[in-house]
C-alpha cells in the first residue's frame, strides 16, 4: 500500500471541561479515521470513546470494503452490548455512551459510517457539504419537515441525540459511500467544533490552508477563541494522488449509497433481521465496487503517486571517486563505439573468408 492518503488531527479538552471525553483514531496506511465523542453529561463517557478507539487500534481490517464495513458494524454492536452490561453492573443503570463517525477508503471508494452527531464533511473548490446527518432529536424534526433549520439552530433540544454507542440496547448506523477526487478534503469532527464555528468559518480556513497542520491549528485556535465550551476533535483527510472528478461515476456510486440508506431504515424499523441486513449491505457495497471498476483508469484505490525523477547524486564518497553525469555519458559512448568497431571488423573477416572460398 502506498502513501496516497494523509491526514492531520487534534483533540483538545477545550476551556470549560475538566476531562476530554473525545477520542480520535487515524490510520493513513489502512485508510481509516474515527472521531468518538463520549457523551458529556454521562458518567465515564471518556471510557466509552476510548473503548471504540481501542477496537480500531486492535483490528487489522479487510482490504474488501464490504467486509470492512461489516467488521466495524458487528464489532461496535458487540461493544454496545458490553457498555450496556457495564452500565447495569457497575453504574447502577447510569448511561455510558459515545458517538462515532468513521471514514474509510478501500477499493477506490470512500465510505462514512456513524451513529450520533459527530460529523463528516467534504470540502471541494471552496465549497463545504455535510456528508453525514445528525442522529439528534432536532435534526430528525428538520428532516421530517416538522422544524425549520433556523428553529433548530436555537433549539434547547439541540444536544439531545437519538443514537450513540452504549446508550440503547439496539444500535443502528447510517452510511454514505462515494467516489472521490484529488481535490477533496474530508473533515471529521465532534460537535465541539461545529457548536463554536460556522460552516463558513470552517470552509474559509480549509479553503485557505487545505489539508494541513496549519488548518488544524487555525481551526483549534478559533474554537478556543470562541469559548470552546466542549471538547473538540478535528481530523482532516485528503489524497495526494492524481484523480480527476468523474460526475458519471459519482452519480452511479450515489445510487448505491441510497440503497444503503433504504436498508438502514429497514433494519431500524424492524422490517428485516440483522443477518439479512448484513447480507444485503455486503451485496450492495460489492455492486458499487464492481460499478466503480467499470470506469477506465480507476480500477483500484491505490493508483501510483506521481514522483519527480530522482536527480543524479554527485557527492563523492571514501570508497568511490566523484562521478559526474557528463563522464557517465562519455564512458557509455566510448563503450558503444568499441563494440560497434568490433562488429565491423568481424563482418569484414567473414566477408573476406566467403570471397576466398
Amino acid at each position: 500500500m502506498n502513501n496516497a492518503w494523509y491526514s492531520f488531527s487534534v483533540t483538545d479538552v477545550g476551556r470549560k471541561r475538566s476531562v476530554n471525553q473525545d477520542s480520535i483514531y487515524s490510520d493513513d496506511a489502512q485508510g481509516i479515521w474515527v472521531v468518538a465523542d463520549g457523551m458529556g453529561g454521562h458518567r465515564d463517557g471518556d471510557k466509552a470513546s476510548q473503548a471504540i478507539v481501542k477496537f480500531f487500534n486492535d483490528t487489522e481490517f479487510s482490504n474488501k470494503l464490504s467486509e470492512r464495513i461489516l467488521q466495524i458494524e458487528k464489532s461496535i454492536r458487540a461493544l454496545n452490548a458490553e457498555l450496556q452490561s457495564y452500565s447495569t453492573n457497575e453504574l447502577n443503570g447510569q448511561l455510558i455512551g459515545s458517538t462515532i463517525v468513521a471514514f474509510t477508503v478501500c477499493q477506490g471508494v470512500c465510505a462514512t459510517i456513524w451513529a450520533g452527531d459527530s460529523r463528516c464533511y467534504k470540502v471541494n473548490n471552496n465549497k463545504m457539504s455535510q456528508v453525514s446527518w445528525d442522529h439528534s432529536y432536532v435534526d430528525e424534526l428538520v428532516r421530517s419537515g416538522h422544524m425549520v433549520a433556523e428553529e433548530a439552530a436555537t433549539s434547547k433540544l439541540s444536544n439531545v441525540i437519538t443514537r450513540a454507542v452504549g446508550a440503547h440496547a439496539d444500535l443502528y448506523f447510517d452510511h454514505v459511500i462515494m467516489s472521490y477526487s484529488d481535490d477533496d478534503t474530508f473533515l471529521l469532527c465532534s460537535d465541539g467544533l461545529t457548536n463554536e464555528l460556522t460552516d463558513k468559518n470552517i470552509n474559509d480556513c480549509i479553503g485557505q490552508y487545505g489539508c494541513s497542520q496549519e488548518s488544524i491549528d487555525q481551526l483549534l485556535n478559533q474554537t478556543l477563541e470562541h469559548g470552546a465550551r466542549d471538547n473538540v476533535s478535528i481530523i482532516l483527510v485528503s489524497c495526494r494522488q492524481r484523480r480527476p472528478f468523474n460526475a458519471q461515476e459519482s452519480q452511479l456510486i450515489g445510487t448505491y449509497s441510497n440503497k444503503l440508506n433504504t436498508l438502514a431504515d429497514s433494519v431500524f424499523n424492524k422490517e428485516i433481521e440483522l443477518p439479512n441486513y448484513y447480507d444485503q449491505i455486503a451485496a450492495t457495497i460489492n455492486q458499487s465496487i464492481s460499478s466503480h471498476h467499470s470506469f477506465k483508469g480507476q480500477e483500484t484505490q491505490e493508483l501510483p503517486v506521481v514522483q519527480e525523477k530522482p536527480k543524479m547524486n554527485n557527492a563523492s564518497t571514501a570508497k568511490y571517486p566523484k562521478t559526474t553525469q557528463s563522464e557517465i555519458v562519455k564512458n557509455q559512448f566510448e563503450g558503444n563505439y568499441i563494440l560497434l568497431l568490433s562488429i565491423i571488423v568481424a563482418l569484414c573477416f567473414t566477408l573476406i573468408y566467403l570471397i576466398l572460398n
